[in-house]
């Protein structure tokens, strides 16, 4: 059962019944509303989306816990450096049901609306990472680019976004594993919840 959906739509006075109210609210199918309700039915993001301007309220707060969540754990300048977020930015992506979770975390590219994806348990310490296009953690910064050179010490990297290469010194690497840009997928990063 979808308790938050069944909430939302009670404080409406919206689930008598069916769920007919509900379905000529927001033009989702009266046996698709139903099944929504009794669980019965995994629901999509554009469903939620009608579902929360229907009932003005966050549709985050009505997808059902089999939507695949992702954390948004830094900002990508356009010079390739990456901020890590602040306390107040709890930005996630999130993804339809039928897309499998891989527990990465995202890295986001706002301008350009891009979500690029690492695995923190695929490293530079446990992959081959020469030739990869990386997320790189160092002491003084922290960037994307790719690895064209390693030692035990150092890295000598290529930074796509300036096309200029440095030697630096790392702490972790991870492999960027896939890149969304979210006008063209199935994607959606949205603000979470504190």
């Amino acid at each position: 059962m979808n308790d938050n959906l069944r909430k939302y739509a009670q404080l409406r006075g919206l689930t008598k019944g069916t769920g007919l109210a509900l379905s000529k609210l927001t033009g989702i199918d009266k046996s698709t509303v139903s099944l929504h309700l009794t669980g019965h039915r995994k629901m999509s993001i554009e469903q939620a989306k009608k579902y929360g301007d229907s009932l003005d309220v966050p549709y985050i707060k009505l997808l059902d816990d089999n939507i695949i969540k992702y954390p948004v754990v830094g900002y990508i300048n356009l010079d390739g450096s990456v901020r890590m977020r602040r306390e107040n930015e709890i930005d996630i992506c999130i993804a339809d049901n039928d897309i499998a979770s891989s527990n990465c975390y995202a890295l986001f590219q706002q301008e350009q609306e891009v979500i690029f994806f690492y695995n923190p348990k695929s490293s530079c310490k446990n992959t081959n990472v020469v030739g990869s296009f990386c997320y790189i953690k160092s002491k003084n910064q922290n960037l994307l680019g790719t690895i064209v050179k390693e030692t035990k010490k150092f890295a000598e990297v290529h930074n796509v976004h300036t096309n200029k290469n440095s030697r630096i010194s790392y702490h972790v690497c991870y492999p960027v594993v896939s890149i969304f840009y979210l006008k063209h997928s199935n994607l959606h990063k949205i603000q979470g919840e504190y």
